[in-house]
């Protein structure tokens, strides 16, 4: 069916004289990689060279949110710049091959983007669907290669259900390929650099969804050697963090080994806090100043770094303190290609450009989460918790309960999220929550 359209309005942006060729799009993203893992953003421990360059050669965030604590939902709403419910995605999605996913009719950023004329690739992680209508190459992606759920790094198996039959999960777009006990990400910069040079000439998008810092936490003992003084779970941990920073590295060599770096626009970010489960290692992970991590509400588990560069075109080494989110990679690339966006349907993201050119231009007014039966609001400097999950060291997690059951927080006062204000403003919370009910009957439905 074809879909109704609008022309967004472009921010007006300087274009080289008798520069026809819009933007390349690069997309990377992490996976259960925390906020306090990253250099730029205050890490001591780990060194991510690669990752600090993209913020010196572009725009930092500083108030960037993840759309929910776990994979799925986070990147459905990446995809489709909607909320996770909006996008048919509240949770994840199921880790049976040939499952169903994110709806079909769901319009991606891949579609967007090939609607303007861009050749799509997808190189790394899918996890929004596997059966035939729901696989990547369904979604607007001309290219795929990865998997669709979570594989081990070596034998590329999924194996993490005990309920159900292990199985292979490494595919060339529709078709499985075996390369037993080559480490993946090697096989994703092959991959992704392979696309660069195939498709150098003419504008593309390549969406690269590492595997790390995922478990299995298994990355090659040269990764690990350079942090053998840490402890054993924060050294397991860093090495994939190394991994994927020397992964970045190269890829974006590669774009400047075709001179394409002035013409790219490159994202950066992660899809939730680190995990704190048994299988992860307990702990590994980093929330920096932040509360919680992977599965709950509290800033840890989806407050995430998030970086754009497009330099010559956009600021170098500032940041931006605007509440923004994954929602608004869809309409910022929109924007920046001259793509049309779907009149037919709600989009929750609103495009960084403006905000990028004016720091004192807006961003988000107000945010809602919603999953596994906890919810979030944040507006300006509050943020309100109904029944939060708190993740503590090895896997351990509980609820809020008791007088915590609502959390309300100042967070330029409190980032860590550690006294409760419900007492001195129940009034201003009990406000925020009729909000979001309102948004939650408006999303699932019901």
């Amino acid at each position: 069916m074809r879909r109704s359209l609008i022309v967004p309005i472009l921010v007006l942006l300087s274009v080289a004289a008798g520069e026809a060729r819009t933007p390349n799009v690069v997309i990377f993203y992490a996976d259960d990689m925390g906020i306090g893992d990253v250099g730029c953003y205050g890490c001591t421990d780990i060194t991510t060279p690669q990752i600090d360059a993209l913020a010196r050669r572009g725009v930092r965030f500083t108030n960037y949110y993840s759309a929910a604590p776990l994979c799925s939902p986070s990147r459905a709403t990446l995809m489709t710049g909607r909320y996770p419910a909006r996008a048919g995605v509240p949770s994840n999605v199921g880790s049976l091959m040939n499952q169903a996913g994110m709806p079909a009719e769901e319009y991606t950023v891949a579609e967007c983007a090939k609607s303007a004329g861009y050749t799509t690739g997808l190189v790394g992680k899918w996890h929004l669907g596997s059966d035939y209508a729901t696989q990547a190459n369904s979604q607007g992606f001309d290219y795929f290669y990865g998997y669709h759920v979570c594989i081990d790094f070596w034998s590329h198996f999924f194996y993490y259900d005990p309920n159900h039959p292990h199985y292979h999960d490494l595919y060339r777009n529709r078709e499985e390929v075996f390369e037993d006990g080559v480490f993946f990400t090697d096989l994703l910069i092959r991959e992704a650099t392979a696309f660069i040079d195939d498709h150098k000439d003419k504008p593309f998008l390549l969406y690269v969804p590492f595997h790390e810092t995922h478990y299995p936490m298994h990355a090659p003992r040269r990764f690990a050697d350079l942090y053998r003084h840490l402890p054993y779970e924060r050294r397991e941990y860093a090495a994939l963090v190394a991994s994927l920073d020397e992964a970045i590295g190269k890829i974006v060599r590669r774009l400047a080994y075709h001179k394409l770096i002035e013409n790219t626009l490159v994202v950066f970010s992660s899809d939730n806090g680190p995990s704190a489960e048994i299988r992860a290692n307990g702990s590994g992970g980093s929330t920096g100043p932040h509360r919680g991590h992977k599965f709950s509400l509290l800033e840890g588990g989806i407050r995430m770094p998030a970086i754009i560069s497009w330099p010559g075109r956009l600021p170098e080494n500032e940041t931006r303190d605007q509440v923004v989110m994954a929602a608004d990679v869809l309409p910022t690339v929109s924007e920046a290609i001259g793509a049309a966006l779907p009149a037919d349907r709600k989009i929750d993201g609103m495009s960084w450009l403006p905000l990028l050119k004016d720091r004192n231009a807006p961003g988000h007014d107000i945010l809602f989460w919603e999953w596994n039966k906890q919810h979030a609001v944040r507006q300006g400097k509050w943020k309100v918790m109904r029944s939060a999950i708190v993740t503590e060291p090895r896997g351990k997690m509980e609820r809020m309960q008791g007088d915590d059951l609502v959390f309300l927080v100042d967070l330029e006062a409190d980032p860590g999220e550690s006294t409760n204000l419900y007492a001195q403003h129940r009034e201003l919370a009990d406000r925020l929550l009729k909000q979001h009910d309102a948004w939650h009957r408006e999303v699932f439905k019901d």
